[in-house]
């Protein structure tokens, strides 16, 4: 496993999701304002943004995925990512992937004896609900703000975990076999 770089994924799914949030406010602004298009245009124009910060995040995730592979995660990285683009199913799944992930990675570092941080389990569930509340007027976009801080958060120990496993030297085919 090898180590992956916490400013450039710190700084990609902050920028990206950073510049999505003042879009989608100036967007919604706009829209009550009386400017509708230049609104609309806005929160289009949003997309961009966030799906830069979504594709980072998500490499961080199927990373993240295989650090922990020894044979006791509950999926595997292509299981975990894939899964999520299966319409109403991606609902459940996302609890899996996500949440999911800070449970197996935290009983991974301890049943490996790997002296890092273990990940905040209930900010990883926080994110996943906050993922459904962005359409709540107003209160939706206060949320996604709050969601973004966590996102951040949630970078920034996937980072530091995922370095700590690769310091170790340990493949899961290394931890498997003993």
């Amino acid at each position: 496993m090898n180590k992956v770089s916490k400013g450039l994924f710190l700084g990609s799914v902050g920028i990206g999701f950073g510049i999505a949030t003042v879009l989608l406010i100036l967007g919604n602004v706009q829209m009550r304002t009386g400017s509708p298009r230049a609104g609309l245009l806005l929160i289009c124009l949003s997309c961009i943004p966030m799906l830069y910060g979504a594709i980072f995040m998500v490499v961080l995730w199927c990373k993240s995925w295989a650090a922990i592979q020894d044979g006791h995660a509950r999926t595997t990285p292509g299981k975990a990512i894939g899964f999520l683009f299966i319409p109403l199913f991606d609902f459940y799944w996302v609890f899996q992937a996500v949440w999911g992930l800070s449970k197996d990675f935290n009983a991974y570092l301890q049943r490996n004896s790997i002296p890092a941080s273990r990940l905040p389990e209930g900010l990883f569930l926080t994110y996943c609900i906050l993922c459904f509340t962005t359409w709540i007027p107003i209160l939706g976009l206060v949320l996604l703000v709050v969601n973004c801080i966590i996102a951040i958060i949630m970078v920034s120990a996937l980072c530091d975990g995922i370095n700590a496993v690769a310091a170790t030297g340990l493949t899961g085919r290394d931890i498997r076999l003993g």
